[in-house]
């Protein structure tokens, strides 16, 4: 075998066994297990539509740096902007016997917040008319 060719061999052996090491390695790892009171240890208990008082409050960390002053085993993760200057927020706690009520009355305690009230689903207030166009199911 010509020199060239032993080299080559030998990069490919070496780089054979590092791949094998790594993924040996990979393998036998566990997985970072997440920090005590960390957002994976508790429950969702439902979105709120909160609204600040003036000044305006532009990002999701100053609204997040507002709904952190609140105390208590509920806690509040900003979702996203809407329209109006209002925010989707949603409340976590680790206690299953948490409300949407107390996470709302938590709010409306922060010296902050102007208005805060649950998101709630709408339904329908009579059923779905049937006919030609709307068979029923």
């Amino acid at each position: 075998m010509s020199r060239p060719a032993r080299r080559a061999t030998r990069r490919l052996t070496l780089a054979v066994a590092l791949c094998g090491l790594a993924l040996a390695a990979a393998c036998s790892s566990k997985p970072a297990t997440p920090p005590p009171g960390a957002i994976t240890d508790d429950r969702a208990v439902g979105d709120i539509l909160v609204r600040f008082t003036p000044p305006a409050v532009d990002t999701s960390l100053q609204a997040g740096e507002l709904l952190a002053q609140a105390k208590g085993p509920i806690r509040f993760v900003v979702k996203r902007p809407m329209s109006g200057g209002t925010w989707l927020v949603t409340a976590i706690s680790p206690s299953p016997e948490a409300t949407i009520e107390q996470a709302v009355t938590t709010l409306r305690a922060l010296p902050r917040i102007e208005a805060a009230e649950a998101d709630r689903r709408l339904t329908p207030s009579r059923p779905k008319p049937t006919g030609r166009d709307m068979p029923a199911n």
